[in-house]
């Protein structure tokens, strides 16, 4: 899923070469997180960080309610804010932001249609085998997905380039030690409750998987741009054909447990894509069964 917000993007065309370029707000947010494994002290840094950011999310939550409505929840969400991500986490097995009930998967096998959600999620030592930076598509920065996803994805951006859709991708592969970071910086600015609607937890977010993209207009990685365009529903009506879901389609909230996010597609084969497609099936109804 995009797990992102809705402010104004600086950013222009994508770039084909991978240069790391900041995906977020002109006003960078501070990222109190970054910590030196071997001084002792400063690993109880970003704990402590943690405790701040969610009590203050807490309080600004109670002190001034705000739901997510139809007409302003993208304006919310809408891109990734900018981290500088390093492999190491404060989270070591299990993360502080583990969710009462949770389950732990297992990895060991092929996890192309683990069941992630807000319940199960995926262990933090998880990462993908075969991840390979996206190439040959426009990308807001480096992006990497499982190599043998790659030649659908392609053709799936081929389909939309015919269609006469310039599509790019916003987000891909993205790790435990990020989807911490990610969901706390949202706390931080729109309070705990809010932030559970619109980015998952660390272990429950799809991306994690290495299968899962955001897509956006090549012109603008603004997520509400892309779901006013004729893009988006071209998209949910083509992905099945390259083997890509919207995990969290329109009018499927109640089911998914997030907004929706008709940019946020997930590779699951072409046979089972083209079955839920013509069920009008979610895949979380599918893996529920």
């Amino acid at each position: 899923m995009a797990e992102a917000g809705g402010f104004e993007p600086p950013w222009g065309k994508p770039r084909m070469v991978f240069e790391t370029s900041p995906l977020g707000r002109s006003g960078t947010p501070p990222l109190p997180y970054h910590y030196n494994n071997d001084m002792n002290k400063e690993k109880l840094y970003p704990v402590v960080s943690y405790l701040f950011i969610l009590t203050f999310g807490m309080a600004s939550r109670i002190s001034q309610p705000r739901e997510i409505s139809a007409s302003s929840y993208y304006d919310l969400f809408v891109t990734v804010p900018p981290v500088e991500i390093e492999e190491g986490t404060f989270a070591e097995e299990r993360s502080v932001l583990a969710p009462q009930g949770e389950v732990v998967l297992s990895a060991v096998e092929d996890t192309t249609l683990a069941h992630i959600n807000k319940i199960y999620g995926l262990p933090s030592s998880y990462v993908p085998t075969n991840l390979t930076q996206i190439t040959s598509v426009p990308t807001f920065g480096t992006q990497r997905l499982r190599a043998g996803i790659l030649p659908y994805l392609y053709q799936l951006f081929g389909a939309a380039q015919e269609a006469g859709y310039e599509l790019a991708v916003a987000s891909a592969y993205r790790s435990y030690a990020e989807q911490e970071l990610v969901f706390l910086w949202w706390v931080e600015q729109v309070g705990w409750e809010a932030a559970l609607r619109g980015s998952a937890l660390p272990g429950h977010s799809e991306h994690q998987l290495g299968t899962t993209v955001d897509l956006a207009l090549a012109e603008n990685v603004n997520f509400e741009r892309f779901v006013s365009s004729p893009a988006a529903p071209w998209v949910a009506k083509n992905a099945h054909r390259f083997g890509f879901v919207v995990s969290y389609p329109p009018g499927k909230e109640s089911i998914t447990g997030y907004i929706s996010e008709p940019w946020h597609v997930r590779w699951v084969g072409i046979d089972l894509a083209t079955q839920l497609f013509n069920q009008g099936l979610t895949l979380e109804e599918y893996l529920s069964r």
